[in-house]
């Protein structure tokens, strides 16, 4: 018999605290610090944006109606990819934006797909996705031919959902998923803290940092599904509400940028070891009931609006139709929505709130740090720095937003959704900002 499996659920939390200038934490010594450094109070900078094209539509081709855009990347030359999960292809656009072709297709051959979950163009153009049906990189050339699938074993582990280029070829993620497929003696020893590791083309991979990780939940839920002798159990550690979050990108020299803590703190590294940190004395939010009630709402509302209605059904293991035989187990969505909600009211709170929400790093080795916001759900600003400590200024919260994709001479990439949610991309250049320009390398 075997064991009933441990789901962690992952839920993406933008939230809370901000200490501003004249909000008591980002200057409480009276502005004594510099304009340009860390320890200084928060400069308004508002970057402009010129739009270059936007590309995605309702109705039409195949290739700009798509279904769930899985990452958005630019090449060194400006060309723009859209990894169409729904309709397993990347698509290709110009600087303009001009349909150049797609790029693999629904399969499971050499140079097909049929779970693509993450994006990377590496720095000689080459396209890489990850196939998680196919346990393996699907690589194309930077004419978007197949070039060669490198497998994963998964007890070795599969990258997580951010797969970001290095300078010498590799690709940086976190999050690495391991399974085993033994006979449920077999176990998979699980690595301490929270890996950043470095996947190769080559099938190898390296642990480059372990970032921290707080004390797993005590508590553990078990909710059951199903009806009649048709039932199962699921057992999961309980939900805790603003845990830090890993945030990483990577430097034109290789060196990563990682936050892994609650406070303000970015850490620079390089060799395995944090060689710099950047921080800016900002202090998290404590987390009080009233908090702690936004929060459990929050997530209630959105599983009210994305929940299902009586009737549908989730089959687990096997097929759903009468009198298939399939051994399959259909689950009534409610039942689904039920479980989730037990989670939500249920959960555990982390002590405060992450100062740190988001992070990427640009082409011109900028670091986009976005602060969580003044009450649940909501954006807070984005500081900009370089490597190097120097501080550039800070976005409001209703200015521009961290893109999904930095591109080279300024492009930046939005993926959007209207009123019908359906996806687009939108493509623009930063104007030129003063403050932006001073921290060119």
């Amino acid at each position: 018999m075997s064991a009933s499996p441990v789901l962690r659920p992952h839920v993406l939390i933008f939230t809370i605290a901000l200490a501003a200038c004249g909000g008591g934490g980002a200057d409480d010594g009276g502005g004594a610090a510099g304009s340009g450094s860390l320890d200084g109070p928060d400069r308004a900078i508002d970057p402009q944006t010129e739009d270059v094209f936007t590309v995605g539509a309702l109705e039409g081709e195949v290739w700009e109606t798509f279904g769930t855009i899985a990452g958005v990347a630019f090449d060194p030359q400006g060309n723009l990819y859209v990894l169409d999960r729904d309709a397993a292809h990347i698509v290709k656009f110009s600087p303009t934006g001009e349909f150049v072709r797609t790029i693999g297709r629904k399969g499971d051959g050499p140079g097909e797909l049929s779970g693509p979950m993450g994006l990377s163009i590496l720095p000689d153009g080459r396209i890489v996705v990850f196939d998680i049906a196919k346990q393996a990189f699907e690589v194309f050339d930077a004419n978007g031919d197949f070039d060669e699938s490198v497998s994963r074993n998964p007890e070795e582990g599969f990258p997580g959902r951010v797969l970001l280029p290095t300078p010498d070829g590799r690709l940086a993620t976190h999050g690495v998923m391991r399974i085993s497929f033994g006979d449920g003696d077999a176990s998979i020893e699980e690595p301490e803290g929270r890996p950043i590791e470095l996947f190769g083309l080559d099938g190898a991979s390296e642990v480059a940092y372990t970032a921290w990780e707080p004390p797993a939940p005590e508590g553990e839920e078990s909710s059951e599904l199903g009806s009649g002798n048709r039932r199962m159990v699921i057992r999961m550690q309980q939900t805790v509400a603003f845990e830090p979050q890993v945030q990483l990108g990577v430097l034109s020299d290789g060196r990563l940028a990682v936050v892994d803590s609650i406070g303000y703190r970015v850490k620079l590294v390089e060799g395995g070891m944090a060689s710099e940190t950047l921080e800016r004395p900002i202090a998290p939010t404590v987390v009080d009931e009233g908090i702690m009630e936004m929060e459990r709402q929050r997530r209630l509302d959105a599983l009210e609006d994305g929940g299902g209605g009586s009737g549908r059904m989730i089959v687990i293991g096997g097929n759903a139709s009468a009198g298939s035989g399939g051994g399959g187990m259909s689950v009534g969505r409610d039942q689904i929505n039920e479980m989730m909600r037990g989670q939500i009211e249920n959960m555990a709170f982390a002590d405060a709130i992450p100062v740190i929400a988001d992070l990427k790093v640009d082409w011109d080795d900028r670091i986009w740090i976005e602060r969580s916001g003044a009450r649940p759900g909501e954006d807070g600003p984005t500081d900009i720095v370089t490597p190097g400590g120097t501080y550039l200024g800070t976005i409001a919260p209703d200015g521009l937003r961290i893109p999904d994709a930095f591109g080279p001479d300024g492009l930046i990439a939005h993926i959007e959704a209207d009123e019908l949610e359906v996806q687009r991309v939108r493509v623009a250049r930063l104007a030129g900002d003063e403050a932006l320009e001073s921290g060119r390398r």
